[in-house]
């Protein structure tokens, strides 16, 4: 009977100190409900192994054998692959509508330097001989050269916003692999001892997540608990508690990145990398390339048709006219420096004679404002075209972004209904882990009630 007494007490015990573990773990659930990532906890009951006293099998307790963390392998991925391209398109907004509002068309825009210059060429053209007239001019073919000098010049400043930024994410990225590093050694340690490494775990998830928005990077866990974090392009980033750390180059203006081995670096382009490192380096090396390329063409070309025309006429002085524009000697740096060579109002070849009122040169300029210069588009609609590569893009950009975000929130959202906290459930948890409690204590009051009676009969 005694032995009986005693099983029964230590089952009270290990019941009441259960129950309290439980509750532990519940109110660590409650302090976390708003914290990012946290996963939910929850104590896994197992009764310990029955004693044989006598003729009889007596229990001897439970015990939390294990905490269990809510985890859905499936909703982490879909959330780090969705956050590789949120990143990316995210990354890509601001350069995107600083480009539309450089290439806009606009007062002051490119394309009214077009419409101002021309008009000023046909306002000359009514009076050939107009000394104000032929200031205008000159003035008007300084301002579009300086408007071609601007819109290239505000491009080149995006890329060294964009350069200026990949340097200033790199050090986050290093810090980020040798934490994920760190955190697989000492999970590794940890549960190799039996025990849980649930808030680590949570960490290193919220790592892993961070690590696919800024640079796409994929992952995947060993059976030895560690994770091993790769490149899009599969170099790998972190193995077991080895790190491979990135390291920004420079070549000319253009910041570059390569992988550090130790004894050799190997380089990344943009297909290597992901999320936000792959959007901007789609804008500076992919982006702004194109648009700069077309701007140099349509200046290129601008200049070049206007300075044969002017070449084709006769200036006040009786010379024969010379170039309107410094001529660009290649397509590629036209835009960037686009500039007047005449700068004297009698060295405007108006007509094909020195006479005052000859505009028969003007108005054959004048005609190259509607005249498919450049395929099948004049001048203004070639720049249409640009501006609209810019907008058609920016637009995409930021539909894909909103996209992006709308399914993040969404995937966050279940994930938090599946492994985050429930006030609800947690408040359940805790009365029926209270009441386990207190009809423990009773128990043990009951017990230890019995034992008191039992020995008063032996004495």
């Amino acid at each position: 009977m005694g032995g009986g007494l005693y099983a029964a007490l230590n089952s009270g015990q290990t019941s009441l100190q259960t129950n309290q573990k439980a509750i532990e773990i519940t109110g660590l659930n409650i302090a976390n409900v708003n914290t990012e990532g946290y996963s939910r906890q929850t104590p896994n009951l197992t009764p310990y192994p029955a004693l044989n006293v006598g003729d009889f099998f007596f229990g001897t307790g439970v015990t939390v054998s294990s905490v269990g963390r809510s985890h859905d392998v499936f909703l982490d991925g879909q959330i780090k692959d969705k956050s590789a391209e949120a990143g990316l398109e995210n990354s890509m907004v601001n350069t995107l509508a600083e480009l539309e509002r450089v290439f806009g068309i606009g007062d002051g825009s490119l394309s009214d330097e077009f419409d101002q210059f021309f008009d000023s060429v046909r306002q000359l053209s009514t009076n050939p001989g107009g000394e104000v007239e032929r200031e205008m001019l000159l003035q008007r073919g300084e301002l579009i050269g300086e408007a071609f000098n601007s819109v290239y010049n505000e491009t080149q400043q995006s890329v060294k916003n964009i350069n200026n930024t990949i340097v200033s994410k790199i050090d986050g990225v290093n810090l980020v692999v040798e934490e994920i590093a760190q955190l697989n050694t000492r999970i590794s340690a940890i549960e190799r001892t039996g025990q849980e490494a649930n808030s680590d775990r949570d960490r290193r998830d919220m790592l892993l997540k961070d690590l696919s928005e800024t640079i796409g990077a994929k992952s995947f866990e060993t059976s030895t608990g560690t994770v091993s974090v790769q490149l899009p392009n599969g170099m790998p980033l972190v193995e077991g508690d080895k790190a491979t750390y990135i390291s920004s180059v420079y070549n000319g203006t253009d910041v570059n990145l390569e992988l550090d081995f130790g004894t050799t670096n190997l380089a990344l382009d943009r297909t290597a990398l992901g999320g936000e490192f792959r959007g901007l380096y789609e804008v500076r090396d992919v982006m702004i390339p194109e648009v700069v390329g077309r701007l140099d063409q349509l200046a290129y070309t601008f200049a070049t048709e206007v300075n044969a025309m002017h070449q084709a006429g006769t200036d006040l002085n009786g010379n024969p006219g010379t170039d309107f524009f410094v001529q660009p000697a290649e397509v590629d740096g036209a835009a960037s420096s686009l500039a007047m060579n005449i700068t004297a109002t009698d060295e405007i070849a108006a007509g094909n004679s020195d006479a005052p009122g000859d505009n028969t040169n003007l108005l054959a300029i004048l005609d190259l404002e509607q005249q498919q210069t450049i395929g099948n588009d004049n001048f203004v609609s070639y720049y249409g075209k640009i501006v609209s590569t810019v907008g058609v893009e920016a637009a995409r950009n930021r539909q894909a972004q909103e996209g992006y975000e709308d399914s993040l929130i969404q995937l966050q959202n279940m994930r938090d209904g599946v492994d985050g906290v429930s006030l609800e459930d947690e408040m359940i948890n805790l009365m029926k882990y209270q009441k386990g409690f207190e009809a423990s204590a009773k128990f043990l009051a009951t017990v230890d009630e019995m034992m008191g009676t039992l020995l008063t009969l032996k004495s």
